[in-house]
């Protein structure tokens, strides 16, 4: 063998390893990341089922309304993932309540939109949203 054919296989060596080790860092990133995900829309889904549990009754007297925006401020969470022990991503809960319309004779509907805001490795920011409509208790 000469010292060209060896260098051409160390290089060809070095690539391979290199293209394999950047790989897995890859899918790493991608698989904590999609726990993230998952995460930060289970925290948006509990946001939606406490303001689906809010009292909103326009059959009694005198009428309650609990489904507002006041109610459901803005909150800081952490996205923990599983088995691990290392502190959480921090995310913030932010939920909006308007109503789909307001003609006069239109059904009192309220659409309930939640967003869960992160930060993925201290650069890319990701919103995970999570809307619904409501109507009032019976």
């Amino acid at each position: 063998m000469t010292l060209v054919e060896v260098i051409v296989a160390l290089a060809i060596a070095g690539l391979t390893v290199g293209g394999i080790v950047s790989g897995y860092i890859y899918c790493a990133n991608s698989a904590v990341k999609a726990e993230l995900a998952q995460a930060a829309n289970a925290r948006a889904m509990q946001r939606v089922e406490e303001t689906r549990s809010a009292r909103w009754d326009t059959s009694s007297y005198p009428g309650v309304d609990q489904l507002l925006a006041t109610n459901f401020p803005d909150e800081v969470v952490s996205l923990d993932l599983p088995g691990n022990n290392a502190p959480g991503t921090a995310a913030t809960i932010r939920t909006t309540i308007a109503p789909v319309s307001l003609a006069p004779l239109a059904p009192p509907l309220r659409t309930i939109h939640v967003d869960c805001i992160w930060q993925f490795m201290g650069g890319e920011w990701v919103t995970n949203s999570v809307e619904t409509i409501r109507s009032p208790d019976q």
